[in-house]
């Protein structure tokens, strides 16, 4: 099978795993550059030439065709096979798939990263009100997805699709974060199916074995010095 192109990222990347995702169930084959190193090669001059933002993921299609933005590459790449029903099947589940990738990133991968960074001092000053809107915010994503799976096996229709593959990979994510184990047990459609789309054949060497934490991250604060 002819490679599509190559896709910078790193293999535990989730936005990365996302996307190759969608390629291996639209039997697609992507490569991953050889010896890549994040902040380095993303910042040489032949990788901005292509790519001028510098993030990853970024698509270098074997036509030529460069991509950057995980939501692109993966509706790009999904569109690809003219048989895949990643995107909907009409106009509606379309618009649908649309709903909740937009959905996974901006109410729950963004608020993840928030909180992530914030424990871990990447804003700087610790603020204990602003971790706990963000964690307020996680969890009405979570209620309000929780509540959609409840009636449901998947997100728009009987199969996988790009809005599953989406959801999935940002709770993984979620999961090795702030939703712990006394979160989760609150949320038992959302892990069902995070786990059922992780599992899949196809998928399970890209996305690995899911990883748990016991308790949320949390802020601690750097060792006073002796004076």
């Amino acid at each position: 099978m002819a490679s599509i192109g190559t896709l910078y990222t790193w293999p535990t990347q989730g936005s990365g795993q996302r996307i190759r995702a969608v390629a291996a169930l639209n039997g697609l084959q992507v490569d991953l550059p050889e010896n890549y190193v994040h902040h380095q090669d993303n910042d040489k001059p032949e990788f901005r030439a292509k790519f001028p933002h510098g993030k990853i993921p970024a698509f270098d299609g074997a036509d030529g065709f460069n991509l950057f933005e995980t939501t692109a590459i993966a509706r790009y790449i999904a569109s690809l096979a003219p048989n895949s029903t990643l995107l909907g099947s009409d106009l509606k589940e379309s618009a649908l798939v649309d709903q909740w990738v937009s959905f996974a990133d901006n109410e729950i991968a963004a608020n993840t990263t928030f909180i992530y960074q914030l424990v871990r001092g990447v804003f700087g000053t610790y603020v204990k009100p602003i971790h706990t809107t963000f964690v307020e915010r996680q969890i009405r994503a979570l209620k309000t997805l929780e509540a959609h799976l409840s009636t449901r096996t998947f997100l728009v229709n009987e199969r996988i699709t790009l809005a599953d593959i989406s959801v999935a990979s940002v709770i993984k994510r979620a999961a090795m974060v702030d939703l712990d184990a006394s979160l989760r047990v609150k949320f038992p459609n959302v892990m069902r199916h995070c786990e059922t789309v992780v599992n899949q054949p196809q998928l399970k060497d890209i996305f690995g074995t899911m990883q748990y934490i016991n308790k949320a991250l949390t802020y601690v604060p750097p060792a006073k010095e002796k004076k």
